[in-house]
């Protein structure tokens, strides 16, 4: 089949295309450069057309694929920044409200009152005693006294187990106000209004509120 004098000028002109691409990518284009421009040089859709478009893409393909990642880089970072701040923020606040709590926990187990479980016994009625014999008299004082007595017993046993369980409160709200007030200092050197204040600074309270919005 003869070959026409227009398509022997297009294969020509297409051989030189390709020999012209070949002598290119012998110029240190990354194969990742000579990859995008064939895929770009493909969506043509017309085989001259993608001709041209590999030729021209492979100058400065390395250039735009170095730019691109160079572009994902920052943005990875300024997401891995934004994700550490949240997390920083997320942590201070969950540290605030533990601090209320231990402040609020340790002030209730310092004012916590003693109460007796079971009533002191009823004192003697004197009007009624008087009516009693002098021997009855007696021994109704007699019981009242074994029943205060074995009362008072009972009440200074449990002052002693309640004071015993007050402290152990009072420790470990203690321990716990102490550990995130540390934590929050070293991670908000200025939230406090002073050294040993448990008191958030009005400024850098708002800082915190604020979040992460500049961040990114």
């Amino acid at each position: 089949m003869a070959i026409s004098s227009g398509s022997r000028r297009l294969l020509t002109l297409l051989l030189s295309v390709t020999l012209l691409g070949s002598g290119c990518q012998l110029t240190g284009v990354s194969e990742a450069g000579r990859d995008r421009c064939r895929q770009l040089s493909a969506a043509t859709g017309h085989p001259l057309r993608a001709a041209l478009s590999y030729i021209r893409c492979l100058p400065s393909t390395d250039r735009r694929l170095a730019i691109e990642r160079a572009d994902e880089k920052e943005a990875a970072a300024r997401r891995a920044a934004l994700e550490a701040c949240r997390s920083r923020q997320r942590r201070i606040t969950s540290l605030m409200a533990s601090l209320r709590d231990a402040e609020q926990e340790l002030a209730a187990a310092r004012n916590s009152p003693f109460r007796p479980s079971v009533p002191p016994p009823t004192p003697i009625d004197a009007g009624r005693e008087s009516r009693y014999r002098q021997e009855d008299q007696q021994l109704d004082r007699e019981r009242y006294e074994a029943a205060l007595g074995a009362w008072e017993e009972q009440v200074a046993s449990q002052r002693a187990r309640w004071r015993q369980g007050r402290a152990q409160r009072v420790e470990v709200a203690q321990a716990r106000l102490d550990r995130d007030y540390q934590a929050l200092r070293a991670l908000e050197p200025d939230l406090f209004t002073g050294p040993g204040s448990i008191e958030f600074d009005p400024m850098a309270l708002q800082r915190v509120k604020a979040g992460c919005a500049s961040t990114g």
